[in-house]
């Protein structure tokens, strides 16, 4: 325990402010009424106030025998309110009267961390306050700060507990669980996909079972259907066991937030969500990140594994800096040999897409290749716009420029076989897992 700040009380303030009037009333009162024999009593006041306050300070000098626990949920999650529990012992002979607050992370949201309490010897107080991390990745919560008042009231004594303990952000899991959009499909044309055969059409045999009207003659499996002296159809299920990549920009194109959150978060909420639905699936899953910092997460599987996921890239955040995509590309290559599902998250513009197309045209000679691009809302937003003035009109001219080249070269991604989906960031999480469960259900992998 530190002492940090030693301060006047309230008490005292009042009391120097009643002594000064007292020192400025009582002389005139003494003067007009001829009792100058009291002439002395106004030094002596305000001596008898100085000795108290003086006495006061000498037997409140030391610090206060107080002990600090915390407790504080093992998962926290990005603006998602959370409980923080406090106990505060009193291991001390005298009462104290005190007020105790946190130390909190400065982008950590805090409410009702302000808390007075009176402390009998051996008594314990508990109280409770709560935070709304604003960031993801590692934090603390460094301290408890205690404001002690003296034994006669008349100083504040503030007190730094040094209680440090480490916790880990994570994304709102239960925020991208919200799978509203999400219905198995996309518009396969318009990603760049050829075939698509129908749900139950899949490589694996799943067992027998009664012919249904209206399937297709070939899943009939004749010799079980004589045996039975009934129709007996084979069905089958999407195959298990195959590899899904994600390839996440964490460059420059991926700092950009137009919410309360940037691309790269949304993406990366969208990732965790698809990487709960392939395991899920029973693929296998591997993960790598380009761009600022390069990351590999190989060869995840099982459901219950997600949180390799989270835990493995909670604290990986964008930076200013290009993305090679061609240079993320070839590392892969040596990384995974053996043919993946390769799902490429970034945020395109048009001055990407001759690195991008080399490495596209790289990865797809091996492996199935899916570009997710984010949409930037701006090119909407002036599409919109009313155009009255001649700045408008540029900035109009402008933007639908630039999107019509992002557009070609979307459509020149499809037709080298690429799966393209471009899409807006509050709507990537539905387009993401769409695009896999396609995918799947087409049979292309």
């Amino acid at each position: 325990m530190k002492l940090i700040r030693l301060a006047p009380s309230k008490r005292l303030l009042k009391w120097v402010a009643t002594l000064c009037v007292i020192g400025l009333v009582l002389p005139i009162v003494i003067y007009f009424n001829g009792l100058g024999q009291f002439s002395g009593l106004p030094m002596a006041l305000a001596l008898v106030a100085i000795a108290l306050v003086g006495y006061d300070l000498i037997i409140s000098r030391h610090a206060p025998q107080v002990a600090v626990k915390r407790e504080v949920p093992n998962n926290l999650s990005v603006h998602v309110p959370q409980t923080v529990s406090i106990a505060i012992a009193n291991r001390g002979y005298r009462n104290l009267n005190l007020q105790c607050s946190e130390i909190v992370p400065e982008h950590w949201h805090c409410s009702n961390n302000f808390h007075r309490c009176q402390l009998e010897p051996g008594q314990i107080a508990e109280f409770e306050y709560q935070v709304t991390p604003s960031r993801r990745g590692p934090s603390q919560i460094s301290a408890t700060e205690i404001k002690v008042e003296s034994r006669l009231g008349f100083w504040d004594f503030v007190y730094w507990i040094e209680h440090v303990s480490e916790h880990k952000v994570f994304p709102n899991f239960t925020a991208i669980s919200d799978l509203a959009g999400l219905h198995g499909s996309v518009n396969l044309t318009q990603a760049g996909l050829k075939k698509f055969n129908k749900r139950g059409s899949g490589m694996d045999f799943l067992q027998l079972r009664d012919y249904r009207e209206g399937e297709s003659i070939k899943q009939i499996d004749w010799r079980a259907t004589s045996r039975f002296n009934k129709l007996i159809s084979r069905e089958y299920q999407e195959e298990k066991n195959q590899h899904v990549i994600i390839m996440l920009d964490s460059g420059r194109r991926m700092h950009v937030q137009d919410d309360d959150l940037s691309y790269f978060d949304h993406a990366l909420n969208s990732l965790i969500m698809l990487s709960y639905t392939a395991l899920k699936n029973g693929d296998n899953l591997s993960l790598q990140s380009f761009g600022s910092e390069s990351r590999w997460l190989s060869h995840v599987r099982g459901a219950q594994n997600v949180s390799k996921v989270m835990q493995h890239f909670y604290d990986l955040y964008p930076q200013k800096i290009a993305s090679d995509y061609l240079s993320a590309a070839q590392e892969l290559l040596v990384k995974q040999p053996k043919r993946a599902l390769i799902l490429l998250v970034s945020c395109l513009r048009d001055e990407d897409f001759d690195d991008l197309l080399k490495a596209v045209e790289l990865l797809k000679g091996k492996h199935l290749v899916a570009v997710i691009s984010i949409e930037e809302p701006i090119y909407k937003q002036i599409d919109d716009h009313t155009v009255e003035t001649f700045e408008d009109a540029i900035v109009y001219a402008s933007a639908h420029k630039i999107k019509k080249s992002i557009d070609r070269n979307v459509q020149r991604l499809k037709r080298e076989g690429v799966i393209c989906i471009n899409a807006p960031a509050s709507h990537l999480t539905p387009n993401v897992l769409n695009t896999y469960l396609s995918i799947k259900k087409a049979g292309l992998l």
